[in-house]
């Protein structure tokens, strides 16, 4: 068995640096912040999947932020450029192996169990990452307020790998050197891990690859374009994948990776697992009333995974963002989040000198899509996010909710049936806010949302909507969303990505509808992508870039007269 005392050290050098690095940037008198902007023109956002080359862009200028750092040799280079500031934070990530528990043989338990022990994390973070990532066999990372330190691991052990296949009667073939299906007797079929290419994912695919086919399993690796990759996994079409996500800030990502009810083709739930007693667990997530019942049964989610494997995390790593000081300030350091993807980043970056100008931002991957209903590449949420906008904010310094469009809300209860209790979020909107056409944006906007996720049963957003029975709008600016049940996380279930009726009205097919290419009716030089957001989309040129533009209408583009953050 291989040792993970290495795991101790990681995790112990990366607190270290943490809080000489990143988490010193959290201290309150150190982060500065405004609730207006944004401060520059023009986001200019050139598609870069090499990495290398992007650093050498950076270094000569030509790209002033790069998101997202993880290997030790570009943060030792860029920390020693005098032109560069490399803020650290905890975030929210977690690097995974996925498997399709549909397909067989990883439908057997005993299979994932097995492959749990063939995953050398200490391996992969000296030899392929070379950098202060943790290793990480929860399901959710360290920087998670539900975050289970003590989730039952399986060390990388390829002799109790072996063991557990031959227990279970998966007997290794003289003949061929792969093992045979107790059920077939047959050597098992070849197997791929997909990766996306341009990525530290190829190299891990191969290194897991090459475990499993030394003890009998015929899996291979194969690495593939990210978007052609996430196509085949978003139609169930893998055995097994690695990726990286970033988790919300809350425990309901389980729900939404591993419930039963997200299975379906376009639900996050990609492993396909199906498990009454984690149904039930996720359920208490979903339906708590308080935080404290909401990580106890995160925990007991936790353990239940650990158990059946639908997937083995791998690490977690903390943001790490460069950017060109010498030509820009502003960005905002933000824990879980970290300085390259808060709003408050988007809203406060600014020249040092002069005003407004273009500010090249780079995208690690090509967006696949741009539909607010469809996406599910972090390459396609980076560019929606600078478009749309939210009822509430996260105070970057205490992280706790604030207003923001919504100027206020409030929490109460209503009987939906005779003795059921389910809960009642009244939003009360900020007067004057405009969708980018110039149109109003009001409760009815609310409304159609809702309704319309629900009406054509969007995957995306199932787990927000399920339970809305209705959404009244006394007036203009309020509306009062009605849920069947009670929870907690009703209030952040009803601040959704909202559509804006008057577009989107006529679009029955959500899945074909294509709004960053159709001209917008009314506006010259607007497509039917608009949000109420900062940034406006002006162009989206494929395999290119993606060229966004100051929104002059945004609600918070000027402080009040007199307001001091």
């Amino acid at each position: 068995m291989r040792s993970s005392g290495f795991f101790l050290r990681i995790a112990l050098a990366l607190l270290l640096l943490l809080s000489v690095g990143g988490a010193m940037a959290q201290e309150h008198e150190e982060v500065k912040w405004e609730p207006w902007g944004p401060r520059v023109d023009e986001i200019f956002m050139p598609i870069k999947t090499n990495y290398s080359a992007l650093i050498s862009e950076f270094e000569r200028g030509e790209i002033d932020i790069v998101p997202g750092l993880s290997a030790s040799q570009w943060i030792d280079q860029l920390k020693a450029n005098p032109n560069a500031d490399v803020v650290t934070n905890y975030g929210h990530h977690v690097y995974y192996l996925c498997f399709n528990m549909r397909r067989e043989p990883l439908d057997a338990d005993v299979v994932r169990q097995a492959m749990a022990h063939l995953v050398d994390r200490d391996r992969i973070i000296t030899e392929l990452l070379q950098s202060s990532v943790l290793p990480l066999a929860s399901f959710l990372p360290p920087s998670s307020s539900f975050y289970k330190d003590d989730v039952p691991a399986r060390s990388c052990d390829p002799a109790r790998a072996a063991e557990i296949l031959d227990q279970a009667g998966y007997k290794m073939d003289i003949a061929t050197k792969i093992r045979r299906d107790p059920a077939t007797r047959k050597p098992m079929r070849e197997m791929s891990i997909l990766a996306p290419s341009g990525s530290v994912g190829p190299s891990i695919a191969k290194l897991i690859a090459n475990e499993c086919r030394a003890i009998g399993l015929p899996v291979n690796a194969l690495s593939l374009n990210g978007n052609d990759m996430f196509s085949k996994v978003d139609k169930h079409e893998f055995d097994m994948y690695v990726a990286a996500y970033s988790v919300s800030r809350f425990p309901t990502s389980l729900t939404s990776f591993f419930h039963s009810s997200q299975r379906a083709t376009g639900g996050y739930n990609k492993s396909g697992i199906k498990d009454p007693q984690l149904d039930k667990a996720l359920d208490e997530i979903s339906y708590a009333l308080d935080l404290q019942t909401a990580k106890e049964a995160a925990d007991k989610a936790q353990v239940i995974l650990a158990e059946r494997q639908p997937w083995i995390t791998i690490y977690s790593r903390p943001y790490i963002d460069a950017f060109r000081k010498d030509k820009f300030t502003g960005y905002v350091p933000m824990h879980g989040e970290g300085a390259a993807r808060n709003h408050w980043t988007l809203l406060g970056i600014r020249p040092t000198s002069g005003t407004a100008g273009v500010l090249r931002w780079p995208l690690t991957g090509e967006p696949a899509t741009l539909n607010p209903c469809t996406y599910t590449l972090s390459y396609e949420a980076e560019v929606l996010s600078k478009i749309t906008d939210s009822l509430m904010a996260v105070d970057p310094i205490t992280l706790e909710d604030i207003p923001w469009m919504a100027r206020e809300w409030e929490i109460s209860t209503w009987e939906p049936s005779k003795g059921k209790h389910g809960t009642v979020i009244t939003w009360h909107l900020n007067d004057g806010i405009l969708w980018q056409d110039g149109e109003p944006f009001t409760s009815g906007d609310i409304k159609f949302t809702i309704e319309y996720l629900k009406k054509y049963k969007v995957p995306r957003y199932a787990g927000s909507v399920e339970d809305i029975v209705k959404v009244e709008t006394p007036d203009r600016l309020t509306a009062k969303v009605y849920f069947s049940t009670e929870s907690y996380w009703h209030l952040y279930n009803a601040d959704l990505c909202f559509l804006p009726e008057h577009i989107w009205k006529s679009v029955w097919n959500y899945k074909t509808f294509s709004p960053w290419r159709d001209r917008h009716p009314k506006v010259k030089d607007l497509t039917k992508l608009i949000g109420t957001g900062p940034f406006i989309l002006k162009e989206f040129a494929p395999g290119k870039y993606v060229r966004l533009v100051k929104n002059p209408l945004y609600w918070r583009i000027n402080p009040p007269d007199g307001a001091e953050n």
